[in-house]
């Protein structure tokens, strides 16, 4: 073992997984399998993942669970990492408080020129009525100056976010995904489902005024509600089918953040079919409009082919899942990859018709200082 991969092998003992939420903290140890199957075919990857749980199963003393994730593009490769044994329990934030990261060095991955190129491009799309929304990100690079274990950045990413799903998750090529992403996508427990979608987005404030200010334009902009209603109606179409039955907010309320403000819509519903899993289901929704846009395929084909670089991880799914198919899968969003000495981080922005380039800019600027002040308590 040399290099990198003798590094990684230190700070990450049996390749740890780290899930937290502001209700309990999920740590997964003793690495069975990892398993890579795109997400594209679920059939096949599902049918791998009960065939590895049967497995483990029939070992004496295990206790096995999945945690891992899968790239915004699922026609790429999955990480899902499944782990003979695992501990929950109760969040105690008291105990979080860990050293922070030192980063420096700061390089673009997509600059803002290019960005503005890009949401030219989307408004063309929209006037032809080609395209309702689209999510264009950005992503930037960063290098370490010092390095913790796996679960020391997720007990820090939870004591700075104690509100969102905090995690760290080992990933192809000896990296790691991490972040504090405030929306589930799919939650599943026995036959009740939930799902958290946000769209719409300000910055928050040090300033009461200013925080006040910004919610009431969040709930008056005609913009920002338009986007949010797209993603509740994709939500809606893809989940119903699902469920027996299903409530959701008629009218979205504000889910604030140590950094955000966000327009949020709660769905919660009842399985029709309980063999379903909460990965299956939460592939159900992905991509969703928060993420992606509207509508999805012609969406998903502008990113790939206008955004400018490589997602990977960032925009798709995060989470766990037991033997029993329940589970929480949250949306890869306020988040890094972790590699060596490097770390990339990413943040994006919903385009409608109406937006302007400098605001959308500054918004993924904004959400960019989630992760930067949960690594390293300041902005960078």
């Amino acid at each position: 073992m040399q290099g990198k991969d003798k590094q990684h092998s230190m700070l990450f003992k049996d390749k740890t997984a780290c899930f937290f939420t502001k209700d309990y903290q999920l740590t997964a140890q003793n690495l069975a399998e990892t398993i890579s199957l795109p997400a594209i075919d679920i059939d096949r990857l599902n049918h791998q993942i009960m065939a590895c749980f049967s497995q483990l199963q029939k070992e004496e003393g295990t206790n096995p669970i999945l945690i891992g994730a899968i790239p915004f593009d699922t026609s790429k490769p999955s990480s899902l990492n499944i782990y003979r044994e695992y501990t929950q329990q109760e969040t105690n934030i008291k105990q979080l408080l860990k050293q922070p990261l030192e980063i420096k060095n700061k390089k673009q991955l997509v600059e803002y020129a290019y960005f503005d190129q890009a949401i030219q491009h989307a408004l063309e799309q929209f006037s032809q009525e080609k395209l309702s929304k689209i999510v264009l990100s950005q992503a930037a690079d960063f290098e370490l100056l010092n390095q913790h274990t796996a679960d020391d950045l997720a007990l820090h990413l939870a004591a700075q976010n104690p509100t969102a799903y905090s995690f760290v998750v080992p990933v192809d090529q000896g990296r790691y995904l991490l972040g504090a992403s405030p929306e589930l996508l799919m939650a599943k427990h026995q036959d009740m489902v939930c799902s958290n979608p946000l769209a719409g987005s300000r910055p928050r404030s040090t300033n009461l005024k200013t925080n006040i200010t910004h919610e009431n334009e969040l709930k008056t902009s005609k913009k920002d509600l338009h986007e949010h209603q797209i993603v509740v109606d994709c939500i809606l179409k893809n989940l119903q089918p699902l469920c027996t039955s299903l409530q959701y907010s008629k009218t979205p309320e504000i889910l604030t953040t140590p950094t955000m403000l966000h327009l949020s819509s709660m769905f919660k519903g009842q399985v029709k079919d309980t063999r379903s899993n909460a990965l299956s289901m939460a592939l159900a929704l992905h991509p969703t409009p928060a993420i992606c846009g509207a509508p999805t395929e012609l969406a998903k084909d502008f990113i790939l082919k206008h955004e400018g670089y490589d997602r990977e991880y960032y925009a798709g799914l995060v989470g766990w899942m037991d033997v029993q198919g329940n589970g929480e899968w949250v949306v890869t969003i306020r988040c890094g990859l972790l590699d060596g000495k490097n770390i990339r981080l990413y943040a994006g922005a919903g385009i409608v018709e109406g937006s302007e380039a400098m605001l959308e800019w500054n918004e993924t600027e904004a959400k960019m200082q989630t992760m930067l002040k949960a690594l390293c308590n300041r902005t960078v």
